[in-house]
């Protein structure tokens, strides 16, 4: 049995604990091999040690599906809730060489052995919070950042303020967060802040060495301050399991009210500087994002291989579309417009096997739509990216 409601924000901080309003899950479930629970039947962690994206938690006896496979959830756990997180998009400055400043990935990647010779490519030009938004929604349990040195991560919610309101008072949670190394006693700080950077209700102060673990994870290490990104062999890391802690958040208990919740622009963590993060992830029913990733201006600029222009100039002499980086697809015109399929709201419905990212405009609304999710639907793509 599915029930639907509003999704909420995750952040998984890979710890158990009743931590003043903010939750540990009782349970935490993931893909790997198939289909991975955090604790045996006699209370003992389960080791993930390949690939691991999060399926689901409960809390409160209430099983909830991330939104990865709710098909594979249901059939293994019976009764859920139907939600969707995803990762909180993001990036932050690299500011150390420390040999504790880590990426760390699977120990295994399709059962095979992740060291110096075997690994995925750790592009030196890949932001270091992809590793953060990576994996199925960006769930991703078995990739991380460790160490990252203290900093805030911002996570910017629609500048019109799409909060949900019907979401604050339920008891469904908004928010995950993830601590999936060794946590120091120092604080993380969680809070929602308006567009001037204030505090919009009340910030959530979060000691994870006291949240009790929900399961343990096998990893590779590889340093994230320098280029290459070189496997580190030393003495009690590759090779090494860690806590997984998680804690999940619901909007009410940062204080969003019916009265403030338009004030609250920005998601904000502010890392301990001892912080090891998977993800940080928000429900798509709770809130509405915005904001992009910080555009790369350093390491090898990428030609635009393919272009359609009305301007008479794709050729090696102009060298176009070349000559416009970093794209995809480049269309040029000056007086010809670009035209994408018209669909009335009421002829959505004739889309019968839409996928995610399918765009078309609708003439009801007059907006270009994005399929999002089964969930979610068609929403209109008309909010800007990062001031």
């Amino acid at each position: 049995m599915i029930f639907y409601k509003k999704a909420f924000v995750l952040i998984a901080f890979f710890t158990g604990y009743f931590f003043d309003s903010q939750v540990r899950p009782d349970v935490i479930y993931g893909d790997y091999n198939t289909f991975w629970t955090s604790q045996n039947n006699s209370g003992s962690y389960v080791t993930a040690q390949d690939t691991n994206n999060l399926l689901g938690f409960s809390v409160g006896g209430v099983n909830y599906s991330s939104g990865v496979n709710p098909t594979l959830f249901g059939s293994r756990v019976g009764t859920y809730v139907n939600e969707n997180y995803r990762a909180f998009p993001t990036s932050f400055s690299v500011g150390s060489t420390s040999t504790n400043y880590l990426i760390g990935i699977p120990r295994y990647v399709n059962g095979v052995l992740q060291d110096q010779t075997n690994r995925p490519s750790l592009s030196c030009d890949t932001s270091l919070g992809y590793y953060l938004r990576d994996g199925l929604n960006g769930l991703d349990l078995s990739t991380a950042v460790f160490n990252i040195p203290r900093q805030d991560l911002s996570f910017y919610v629609n500048v019109l303020a799409d909060i949900n309101p019907n979401c604050i008072t339920d008891n469904i949670p908004d928010i995950i967060v993830t601590q999936v190394g060794a946590p120091s006693t120092t604080f993380d700080v969680f809070k929602f802040t308006d567009i001037n950077g204030n505090t919009v209700g009340v910030q959530k102060d979060v000691n994870f060495s006291s949240v009790t673990p929900s399961g343990t994870a096998l990893w590779s290490f590889y340093f994230a301050g320098n280029c290459p990104h070189n496997y580190n062999s030393g003495s009690g890391f590759s090779g090494t399991t860690r806590d997984v802690r998680v804690l999940t958040f619901k909007l009410s208990d940062f204080g969003i009210t019916l009265a403030n919740y338009q004030s609250a622009v920005k998601f904000v963590q502010v890392l301990s500087g001892d912080s090891d993060v998977a993800f940080s992830a928000y429900s798509t029913n709770s809130l509405s994002l915005y904001c992009l990733e910080n555009a790369v201006t350093s390491g090898t600029v990428q030609d635009t291989k393919i272009g359609i222009t009305s301007q008479g100039r794709a050729a090696a002499a102009d060298n176009w579309p070349m000559v416009r980086k970093g794209g995809f697809l480049a269309l040029e015109s000056n007086r010809k417009a670009f035209v994408p399929t018209r669909v009335s709201t009421a002829g959505l419905a004739n889309i019968t096997n839409p996928v995610e990212g399918m765009m078309v405009y609708d003439t009801t609304e007059n907006c270009l739509k994005v399929y999002v999710n089964s969930s979610v639907g068609w929403k209109c793509f008309n909010r800007k990216t990062c001031p």
